[in-house]
């Protein structure tokens, strides 16, 4: 299992509206069901993204998850170029306590956790519908119960550090 982060070149929105999400979430579902990874949580930012997952091959996965969405947005917005800044970030879940902080700090990323249309988190606790290309069984097992996770996400917006990754800063907003 490991933790994958993407961020866009030069802080660049490369998720400019819900069309961009919505793209960037098929492909991430085509993605899995190309076995390319199975993703346990995720959550697509205005300009980045993180993904925990099991990946027989992280460099391939993300290569194709970031090349896809690259040909999409440039097509979109006639560009071209990069979309993403290279390399991404991965760093290997160890540990079932790095589990638990990545899933919250996923679960934290943008301001309004149960409300964000673009991560798992709303899907896992039921503010909104479910992705059924998720597999949240490593953080259901991992908890015991949804409950038990969403109080453990609660604490962690009293918690000064719940972030895994530095460089990837909790987004102060969700637009």
């Amino acid at each position: 299992m490991h933790h994958v982060a993407a961020r866009s070149i030069a802080g660049e929105r490369i998720f400019k509206d819900a069309g961009d999400y919505t793209t960037a979430i098929g492909i991430l579902a085509r993605v899995v069901a190309d076995g390319l990874v199975v993703c346990h949580a995720f959550c697509f930012m205005p300009t980045h993204y993180h993904l925990y997952g099991t990946f027989p091959d992280v460099s391939k996965a993300i290569h194709t998850l970031n090349r896809r969405y690259a040909v999409s947005f440039n097509r979109r917005y006639g560009r071209r170029g990069h979309v993403f800044d290279s390399p991404f970030s991965r760093k290997p879940v160890e540990h079932e306590w790095q589990a638990r902080r990545l899933a919250r700090y996923i679960a934290l990323n943008p301001a309004d956790p149960e409300g964000w249309s673009y991560a798992s988190y709303p899907g896992l606790i039921g503010t909104r519908p479910a992705f059924s290309f998720v597999d949240p069984a490593p953080i259901l097992e991992s908890f015991g119960s949804i409950g038990n996770f969403r109080d453990f996400v609660d604490e962690g917006r009293r918690a000064e550090d719940v972030n895994p990754v530095p460089g990837f800063a909790r987004q102060p907003g969700s637009s």
